[in-house]
C-alpha cells in the first residue's frame, strides 16, 4: 500500500491524524511520497517513527518558522535520518524543477535538502540548489503524489489531502469531476485524484492556523476524524 500526502503548509499537521487513524486499524503503507509538508510528515514516517513520535515533532517547534529554510533543514537535521538511505521504508520527496517547472521525485542523498526543496514556497523562499540543478515547492507541479506511489510500486494507494486550494473549489462547489473541474484543477492535481484508491480530505477548522499547541492538536484531530469517515464508509460499502 502507498500513502501519498499532500502539500498544505500548516494544514499538513492533519496528516498525523489520518496516519494515527490508520495505524490503529492497522494499516501500514509499504511506500510513502510526500510534498511541500507532507514531505515533512512522509520523511518522519518512512524513519518508522510512529503517529505519537509525529505529534511530538510536531509541538516540538513553533511551525511557521519552519518557513525559513535553514531553520527547516536543522529542524530536519534534529528529528530525520540525514540521508534516504537510513530510512525504513521507500520515500520519494516531491519538488519542482526549474526552469522546466516539472515535477521530480527525490529519492536519494541528503534528506533535509530535498524536504528543503519540496517545501520551498514560490515568492517565501528562493529556489533550492541541489546536485547542480535547482528546485521550488513541489506543490507546483505535484500536490499529491499518488502516481508516484504507484512508480514506486502501490497496488492500493491512500491520499491525505489538505491542499487548501482543492478545499477552497469543493467548498464552492467544484470538484476535480465536475464538468468544470478541467478548467480549475490543475492536470496533475486531477491525475492524482484518479490515481488514489481511498482519497481523505481533512476539513481543517480555521482556529486551526493559531499558533499552538491546542491547534496542533486540532489539525491533528481534523485528519483523524476525516480518515474514520471515509474508512467507515468503505467498510459499509464492502458489506453490502
Amino acid at each position: 500500500m502507498g500513502l501519498a500526502l499532500s502539500g498544505g503548509g500548516v494544514r499538513g499537521l492533519a496528516h498525523i491524524g489520518v496516519i494515527k487513524a490508520l495505524d490503529e486499524l492497522g494499516i501500514r503503507p509499504a511506500v510513502i511520497a510526500g510534498t511541500s509538508a507532507g514531505s515533512i510528515i512522509g520523511a518522519g514516517l518512512a524513519a518508522g517513527m510512529g503517529w505519537h513520535d509525529l505529534t511530538l515533532m510536531a509541538h516540538s517547534t513553533f511551525w511557521p518558522a519552519l518557513l525559513h529554510g535553514g531553520r527547516l533543514e536543522r529542524f530536519c537535521a534534529t528529528h530525520l535520518p540525514a540521508t534516504f538511505a537510513q530510512l525504513k521504508f521507500p520515500f520519494a520527496a516531491m519538488a519542482t524543477i526549474l526552469p522546466t517547472r516539472r515535477a521530480v521525485a527525490i529519492t536519494e542523498g541528503q534528506l533535509a535538502s530535498a524536504i528543503s526543496a519540496s517545501c520551498a514556497l514560490r515568492v517565501v523562499r528562493r529556489p533550492v540548489v541541489r546536485e547542480g540543478e535547482r528546485f521550488k515547492d513541489g506543490g507546483l507541479a505535484c500536490v499529491l503524489p499518488s502516481v508516484v506511489c504507484r512508480e514506486m510500486g502501490a497496488e492500493l494507494v491512500i491520499g491525505s489531502d489538505v491542499w487548501e486550494l482543492g478545499s477552497l473549489l469543493r467548498g464552492l462547489g467544484f470538484h476535480p469531476t465536475h464538468p468544470r473541474g478541467r478548467q480549475v484543477y490543475p492536470g496533475h492535481y486531477r491525475r492524482a485524484v484518479e490515481q488514489t484508491d481511498l482519497l481523505i480530505q481533512p476539513s481543517i477548522p480555521a482556529i486551526g492556523y493559531v499558533p499552538g499547541a491546542a491547534a496542533v492538536e486540532r489539525m491533528i484531530a481534523a485528519g483523524e476524524a476525516a480518515a474514520r469517515r471515509m474508512l467507515s464508509f468503505l467498510s459499509e460499502a464492502e458489506a453490502r
